[in-house]
């Protein structure tokens, strides 16, 4: 599916028969969304261990029992569908909302709260609401706000519903899987991440920081100098006179 988008040959997806960029097709953000996670649901178990861990700050959520995409649920029969939902063996709950810029504002409060008031209703309890993208600016002080609009909801609602709330980027999810794969040798592990930075390319999206020139390390340089065994001959030939006289050349077109 994703190579058949990135060409343009997905008959039916509204892209057959052009190579499209980035911006000339709606919903983008769902194909960033499934491609992404389709293949983090076909890690080997550790691996994704692994991967939970590096993202969610040390959180061991185990091993994955089952995802869900975009699964249909209601708050007095308003839909809410949320992008992805993660269960363990244990029915531990991670709640992804995916938005598809990493420095646009498009994380808002209202709709997270309704995704956890939704999954209350679904008798999920404590579940983990992983934002992934859609934030300006990914500091402590905006995250903090986010959760604390989230917790305003809530409680104007009167609903005391326990979560926890990580705010991460796309660059967040590559670099903890990176890591997560680097401590693996199986070779189809690469072909995995390689397809997910081809998605993030196709959506003009960085998946490792910029590195600027200060904070390049000093490399050191060291050699090792050696005779020259072979001295260079000059090719040049020294031409020698040949001592011409002559008082006057004979002309070939007659006498002026």
């Amino acid at each position: 599916m994703l190579s058949a988008i990135l060409h343009g040959k997905k008959t039916g997806s509204g892209l057959a028969g052009t190579r499209l960029k980035i911006g000339e097709t709606q919903g983008a953000e769902d194909i960033l969304t499934s491609s992404v996670f389709e293949r983090i649901a076909y890690l080997p178990d550790e691996v994704f261990s692994r991967f939970i861990q590096n993202l969610l700050n040390g959180y061991d959520f185990g091993h994955l029992y089952e995802i869900e995409f975009w699964p249909y649920w209601e708050i007095n029969n308003a839909k809410i569908e949320p992008d992805v939902v993660l269960f363990n063996q244990m029915q531990q709950t991670i709640i992804v909302e995916a938005k598809r810029y990493d420095n646009t504002q498009q994380q808002y409060a209202h709709q997270l709260a309704n995704e956890i008031q939704a999954a209350y209703n679904n008798e999920i309890n404590d579940p983990i609401l992983l934002t992934v993208g859609g934030m300006y600016e990914y500091s402590a002080k905006n995250k903090k706000q986010l959760k604390k609009q989230i917790d305003a909801i809530l409680q104007a609602r009167n609903l005391k519903i326990t979560y926890q709330l990580y705010v991460k980027s796309w660059q967040d999810i590559y670099l903890a899987l990176e890591q997560a794969i680097k401590e693996d040798k199986a070779q189809f592990l690469q072909r995995l991440l390689s397809d997910i930075r081809e998605a993030y390319d196709w959506h003009d999206i960085r998946y490792k920081p910029y590195q600027w020139l200060k904070e390049l390390k000093e490399q050191k340089i060291t050699y090792t100098e050696y005779p020259q065994l072979i001295k260079q001959k000059n090719t040049w030939i020294q031409l020698k006179p040949i001592n011409l006289t002559h008082e006057k050349f004979p002309s070939f077109l007659g006498e002026c």
